[in-house]
């Protein structure tokens, strides 16, 4: 088997018993080494000299990245930007380094399916596991919608290892929709819940989709940080509000700074429209 192809089954590691097997002989593994095609990144693990600095770093730990740093190299949302790992196997010695940001440490490997195969990032399914005992419930909702939103795991599957995994995963899964466009809809949406304020997500208005819908005419929309990059969707979201209103809906629009860091303000707002009942256009 060729070297590009043993290394993209790990994220560009392998361990050397997996060259081995390959058929790679020790000397043969010195030989890339020597030519600087493969790089020691521990004594019994290799990759590229290009792999990423970020798995590099976990690997040199012993670990793989984990949790909320798992998921976001998936391309999940997440509201957490730390460093987060896992020891690559039970009873395997944990090598901090010392290095920014600190790593947060998770100590259970495996808490949903095996990963001991893995080098560098722990599976989709363990991430969503570390994730519900790691973050505030309504964050960890957030990466689970986005999960399923992605078609990286089904809601039927959730629910089924639910029912075997309790606790926090089981209590995450409660509430998982999969129907967001962003962790900011779906934060909004769980908060606004606990206020005991129900809502709907993606409701078709106006021949568009809007992110939570509040009785039959209160639309609040979200604007998370890609609005700051792009212009062009910013002004095409202020027209379909303008539009919105004209029909008589009131729309409420959030940005990411306002619903993470600013909550009560923003539930505050909310709260005072519906005393006025703008949510059914009375």
């Amino acid at each position: 088997m060729r070297l590009d192809a043993i290394l993209a089954r790990n994220d560009g590691f392998a361990t050397r018993e997996q060259l081995r097997q390959a058929g790679y002989s020790s000397h043969g593994i010195r030989l890339e080494l020597a030519k600087g095609t493969l790089v020691a990144f521990t004594r019994d693990v290799v990759g590229r000299p290009t792999a990423s600095p970020m798995l590099a770093r976990a690997v040199r730990m012993s670990a793989r990245v984990a949790c909320v740093t798992a998921a976001r190299r998936m391309g999940l949302w997440v509201l957490d930007s730390g460093f987060h790992v896992v020891p690559r196997a039970r009873g395997r010695r944990f090598r901090p380094d010392g290095l920014a940001p600190p790593a947060t440490l998770h100590w259970s490997a495996e808490p949903v399916v095996a990963d001991r195969h893995r080098l560098a990032v722990s599976s989709g399914r363990n991430a969503l596991a570390h994730i519900a005992r790691c973050q505030p419930l309504d964050a960890a909702i957030a990466t689970f919608d986005s999960a399923v939103h992605h078609g990286m795991i089904s809601l039927a599957e959730l629910r089924e290892l639910a029912s075997v995994h309790r606790g926090p995963f089981a209590k995450a899964v409660t509430l998982t929709t999969g129907l967001a466009d962003s962790g900011l809809e779906t934060i909004t949406r769980v908060r606004l819940l606990w206020a005991g304020i129900g809502c709907r997500e993606q409701v078709i208005v106006d021949g568009h989709p809007v992110d939570l819908l509040v009785g039959d005419r209160l639309i609040i929309q979200l604007d998370g940080r890609q609005h700051l990059q792009d212009p062009v969707q910013l002004a095409r979201d202020r027209s379909q509000d303008r539009r919105l209103r004209r029909m008589g809906y009131t729309v409420l629009r959030f940005g990411y700074a306002e619903v993470v860091f600013g909550w009560e303000a923003v539930l505050e707002e909310i709260v005072a429209h519906l005393a006025q009942h703008a949510h059914t256009g009375r």
